[in-house]
C-alpha cells in the first residue's frame, strides 16, 4: 500500500511540474512531457541508484590517485519506487502523446 502512494505521488507530482514549467513557458502540456518525462526520468535514476555507474567510477578515481581499494560490498539491488514511478509517467505521457498526434503518425 505504501509503495502504490509513492508511486502515484510521485506521478502527481511530475504531473503538477510539468503542468507549471509549460504554463512558465507558455507551452502545450503534451509538448514538453516527454522531454520532461525523460529528464526527470534521467535525474531520478542518478540520485537514486546506489552502487551505479557513477558510484564505481568514483570509486575507481579515488583508488587512482590514492592506491587506497575503497570497499566494494555487494548491496542487493533495492527498488526505488520513485523511479518506477517516473518511468510510468514517461510511458503514460508517451502514450498520450501518440494517441492525441496520431493522425500525424499515420499520414
Amino acid at each position: 500500500m505504501k509503495n502504490s502512494l509513492i508511486v502515484l505521488g510521485t506521478l502527481i507530482v511530475l504531473g503538477l511540474s510539468n503542468l507549471a514549467a509549460a504554463f512558465a513557458f507558455q507551452l502545450d502540456f503534451l509538448d514538453i512531457a516527454i522531454p520532461f518525462g525523460g529528464l526527470a526520468l534521467a535525474i531520478i535514476y542518478f540520485f537514486k541508484s546506489k552502487g551505479g555507474v557513477a558510484s564505481r567510477r568514483m570509486d575507481m578515481a579515488i583508488q587512482g590517485q590514492t592506491g587506497i581499494r575503497m570497499d566494494q560490498k555487494a548491496e542487493p539491488s533495492e527498488r526505488s519506487y520513485i523511479f518506477i514511478g517516473s518511468l510510468f509517467y514517461l510511458l503514460l505521457v508517451v502514450a498520450i502523446t501518440f494517441y492525441t498526434y496520431r493522425e500525424y503518425f499515420l499520414a
